[in-house]
């Protein structure tokens, strides 16, 4: 998504929504976490990988989104 291409409700919006998504993921792990405990590594190590790379797409959104409000509206 062009972060320059939004308006500042979309940016916000975008904010928010990012931040729930990764509420979710988190909670997602967790209760997989739980269910899945010991018994089976390799599906465990399957899911943990998939959250992970998961948790990076959100930070990385929301670190451009975070950055052109920055850019928008320096101190």
């Amino acid at each position: 998504m062009q972060c320059p291409n939004l308006t500042d409700d979309d940016l916000w919006r975008a904010i928010a929504d990012n931040t729930n998504a990764m509420s979710r993921l988190i909670q997602k792990q967790l209760e997989l976490d739980a269910y899945i405990g010991s018994r089976d590594p390799t599906g465990r190590a399957y899911l943990m990988r998939f959250h992970v790379e998961r948790a990076n797409y959100f930070q990385r959104e929301y670190c451009e989104y975070t950055a052109e409000i920055r850019r928008r509206y320096p101190c």
